[in-house]
């Protein structure tokens, strides 16, 4: 035993120090348990949302650097992403892309879950907290959506401004606390929600979300991201240079008072 604790160099010695310091952490909880038959590829849908959720993480950040938060600024600063900064049109894509991909994979699996009755099974508090995780994943696509303030962003605020307001006894406070006061507060407010807020509060629920045995098919997993990268290799192809008319910009900026 001596002899074999001599032998082990620093690396060896590093990833044993850091193996024991996260075997309490939630991670370390959760098994991942290999299947010895077929797995359905509906049963990944959720670990793929949070493999979407991951990748507009990183490209948000990237468009964060240059996006501006402010009225008469915000349009132009996603046309100058697009347009001048390089690979800015492939970056906002990806990420424009990612969230619709994720809202509607969010809603798949959901469905998967409730029509396949496995929520029944012991599993009350991960349905609970993927209806809200679900909500809120529609929110981040809404507030994002709007911070772009095109013509039909414009069009979107106004109708769930007004939908807001109709809220019995809350309806007012909760539309002067969500748009402020006018255009000129939203897209400030939009934005800390979008790149703060809902993404705090989804984290958050994930890791109570997350299962403790999660299945793991290294083939599937493999087929899933082959599809992912194939998907981002042909939206940064020529063929997909041609159809920049075809993307939110092809709109008019609003003008807001």
């Amino acid at each position: 035993m001596v002899a074999s604790l001599k032998s082990e160099n620093s690396l060896v010695r590093f990833f044993r120090w850091v193996y024991a310091g996260v075997d309490r952490t939630i991670f370390m909880g959760m098994k991942f348990t290999f299947p010895s038959r077929f797995v359905s590829p509906l049963g990944f849908l959720g670990m793929l949302t949070f493999v979407i959720f991951i990748i507009l993480g990183i490209t948000g950040a990237f468009l964060m650097l240059w996006y501006e938060p402010i009225l008469d600024r915000a349009w132009d600063s996603v046309k100058n992403i697009n347009d001048t900064i390089p690979y800015g049109f492939h970056i906002r894509n990806i990420h424009y892309h990612a969230s619709n991909a994720m809202v509607m994979v969010a809603l798949l699996h959901m469905y998967y879950q409730y029509f396949s009755g496995r929520y029944k099974i012991r599993n009350e508090i991960l349905w609970v907290t993927g209806i809200i995780i679900g909500v809120l994943t529609i929110l981040e696509a809404f507030t994002g959506y709007d911070i772009i303030f095109s013509e039909r962003a414009e069009l979107a605020i106004s109708i769930a401004a007004s939908l807001t307001n109709s809220i019995p006894v809350l309806g007012p406070q909760m539309r002067e606390a969500f748009f402020g006061g006018g255009f000129h507060d939203f897209v400030l407010r939009f934005y800390s929600f979008h790149v703060f807020f809902l993404p705090i509060f989804l984290l958050g629920l994930m890791v109570v979300h997350f299962p403790r045995f999660m299945v793991f098919d290294v083939p599937m997993v493999m087929a899933i991201s082959g599809a992912i990268s194939v998907a981002i290799l042909l939206r940064w192809s020529h063929l997909w240079q041609g159809q920049r008319s075809m993307t939110v910009l092809s709109e008019k900026p609003a003008v807001g008072n």
